[in-house]
């Protein structure tokens, strides 16, 4: 039965590897939606004394060329990072984050 289960997850494992750069890809922007909020938020305490014109540069520049870097430097990296877990265990690791990003949210009241 263990062996039956064993290649089962190996095979899984192997379709899912071209895949993986997008699951990260997924990983870092479930990542981002979670957290956010609360980076936007110490961003406007940081800004918030500063002209509305500064404030509106500030906003475009976190926004498109923040979040934007974050998530193609980390999603290379998180990628990276997958390619070293072996095909038995990348859909069981794949799925606990995803479980625990998801259980992180529901107790954050983010769903």
């Amino acid at each position: 039965m263990s062996e039956v289960i064993s290649s089962s997850l190996i095979e899984l494992g192997v379709w899912f590897r071209p895949y993986q750069y997008q699951c990260a890809l997924a990983i870092i922007a479930t990542i981002l939606v979670i957290f956010g909020n609360d980076i936007n938020n110490v961003i406007k305490q940081l800004v918030r004394k500063q002209h509305f014109i500064i404030r509106t540069i500030i906003f475009i520049v976190v926004c498109a060329v923040g979040y934007g870097l974050i998530t193609v430097w980390l999603t290379g990296l998180l990628s990276l990072q997958l390619a070293k877990i072996p095909n038995l265990y990348i859909l069981p690791v794949v799925s606990v984050i995803f479980i625990a990003l998801g259980l992180y949210a529901q107790k954050q009241r983010h769903i």
